[in-house]
């Protein structure tokens, strides 16, 4: 199975369209004609069973056969990610924590970030193509903040943040923890050159929680995604201050 992506503006039952990289995906690459059938979602929980009715270079409308309702995962995981100096690994890290089933991102520029520009728009394209793969029907959303302070501020006071540190010990994790009954879990990894004394401080007023994610230091890419695994498999255990 195929699945497509088109914005909900461009869904006008009984019809929907698909285009431009979308449109020339299912042409030139699948090579799909029309009576053929495809899967759409609109990145908002629904997926539309269709059947191509036209196409052309770089449009695509398809009849809506059936509509089907995917529920969000549960818990609501946020992912915060200091920035990562080289744009491949930043990339890689969203599009395998979308594949795990993160709900959205924040990424900032922390105090030791080193400074380099952000295009949000090859991040979106990331996890878009991510969410794609896995079938997803849920697109995580993708927001750049300045600073850690900026970050929290888009967070709800009542969400769980808890914080990947490297200097916890691994015999703080209970890998039978059970996170599941949280409705807002914020998971914090650092930049590359870790948290400063001032975040931790901000962190820490925020009541922030954590954790060790073994006895190795990660790279914060790997980080993400193995917090992220764990998160949604129910084993983050974290370290109360």
């Amino acid at each position: 199975m195929n699945l497509f992506y088109t914005e909900k503006s461009r869904i006008q039952p009984p019809l929907l369209n698909l285009d431009n990289q979308e449109a020339q995906h299912a042409a030139k690459v699948l090579r799909l004609r029309e009576g053929d059938k495809v899967h759409v979602t609109d990145g908002e929980g629904w997926i539309y069973h269709c059947e191509i009715r036209s196409m052309s270079k770089n449009s695509l409308s398809a009849e809506i056969i059936e509509t089907k309702p995917i529920a969000a995962d549960e818990p609501h995981i946020t992912v915060v990610l200091g920035l990562i100096k080289k744009r491949e690994r930043l990339e890689f890290a969203l599009e395998k924590c979308t594949e795990l089933g993160a709900n959205a991102f924040i990424i900032f520029r922390g105090d030791h970030s080193e400074k380099n520009n952000v295009r949000t728009d090859r991040l979106e394209s990331a996890v878009r193509s991510a969410m794609k793969q896995s079938l997803r029907a849920w697109l995580p959303s993708v927001t750049v903040c300045g600073s850690m302070d900026e970050a929290l501020e888009n967070v709800p006071e009542m969400a769980r943040i808890i914080m990947a540190d490297e200097t916890e010990s691994s015999d703080n994790v209970n890998p039978s923890a059970d996170v599941t009954g949280m409705n807002e879990m914020l998971l914090l990894i650092g930049p590359e050159g870790g948290f400063s004394e001032r975040e931790r401080k901000l962190l820490e007023s925020r009541n922030s929680e954590k954790i060790s994610l073994g006895s190795h230091r990660l790279r914060a890419e790997t980080a993400a995604i193995v917090f992220t695994d764990r998160a949604r498999g129910g084993n983050v255990e974290p370290q109360k201050r």
